[in-house]
């Protein structure tokens, strides 16, 4: 018979314990990676769709894989009760001033940045997906239609049902400006776009601000939605105001005016409807932070910064940017 001392055992206790310190954890980040990796594969798998026949279905199948699939399965991961955290409520008629004033002040430094960064011919470019998918119409009302859905209305819902759904839902546990931060670089990095970076970065945070002072997704889906519809049928004719216009100097300052005014018009109607819920005393839906002192808001950031798979997801960032290029 064969006895087994206390300490005999200890090598195999710290052992176990060696292996629960090496299980894999999953954090916010593993969700964006998931979506970077399906997108560079659109790219990659684009020589496919070369006779663009069915190019509109692609889209519409693509962006599914893209954010639909990989966020379903966070949110079935996360319990059963976790999509009534993500704000999925319609906004109310005060947001509306909020909504459509954010989606031209997204326009509009969209505008500025690609004039600053592109140049005034850039501005005549069609509008893309990704890079990878060019928006075209031969004029009819299917085409419009088709264009409406796969390039407007779609890359809405599911961008940000990613990136103001579920990031800023899992970062605001550490304050709602990290949420913003981290949702907003996570956005930028996805178009895999160093050029415009700064658009998506602006862009992203400015969603990201309409989600909280509206208290609801769907609002920001809405003026994401008018974003993209300028996009596609608006951005085309900025070359010909710019022509009509007759100075690049004057162009520029209508932009920087609407530019100015919007983001005027947003900050009141940002502030109007944050009073609001004051008076109303509305509670909060925000999740309550489980930081509350400035060291340990600090560390939430580095940590985040830290994760192995945000590091990944720059890595990715850098590789794919490289391929985009080329």
């Amino acid at each position: 018979m064969r006895f087994h001392s206390k300490e005999s055992d200890a090598p195999k206790q710290e052992r176990k314990e060696k292996k629960k310190d090496h299980k894999i954890v999953l954090t916010p980040s593993t969700l964006v990676l998931a979506t970077y990796i399906f997108l560079l594969l659109t790219k990659l798998l684009d020589v496919a769709f070369i006779n663009r026949e069915n190019e509109y279905y692609s889209v519409v199948i693509l962006q599914l894989m893209i954010f639909m699939l990989p966020g379903a399965i966070w949110c079935k991961w996360s319990g059963e009760n976790y999509v009534k955290g993500l704000r999925l409520r319609l906004p109310r008629l005060s947001s509306i001033l909020l909504i459509i004033s954010a989606a031209i002040l997204m326009i509009s430094g969209g505008l500025l940045f690609s004039t600053v960064f592109g140049g005034l011919d850039s501005l005549s470019s069609n509008f893309s997906l990704y890079d990878t998918f060019i928006s075209k119409t031969d004029g009819s009302i299917p085409s419009s239609m088709y264009l409406f859905v796969a390039y407007a209305i779609l890359p809405a819902i599911c961008e940000e049902f990613v990136f103001r759904g579920i990031l800023c839902y899992e970062y605001e546990n550490g304050g709602v400006m990290r949420a913003v931060l981290f949702s907003s670089v996570f956005f930028a990095l996805l178009h895999f776009n160093p050029v415009n970076i700064l658009t998506y970065l602006f862009s992203g945070m400015i969603l990201a601000l309409v989600l909280y002072a509206s208290r609801s997704l769907i609002g920001a889906m809405l003026a994401h939605f008018l974003y993209n519809v300028f996009g596609l049928f608006g951005q085309r004719y900025m070359s010909t105001l710019w022509r009509i216009t007759g100075s690049s100097a004057f162009f520029l300052f209508l932009v920087a005016f609407c530019f100015l005014l919007s983001g005027a018009v947003f900050c009141r109607e940002a502030s109007r409807l944050y009073k609001k819920y004051l008076y109303e005393g509305a509670s909060s839906s925000y999740r309550k932070p489980i930081l509350t002192t400035p060291e340990q808001k600090r560390a939430s950031y580095i940590s985040v910064l830290k994760d192995p798979w945000t590091i990944a997801c720059g890595a990715f960032y850098v590789v794919a940017s490289i391929i985009y290029l080329f």
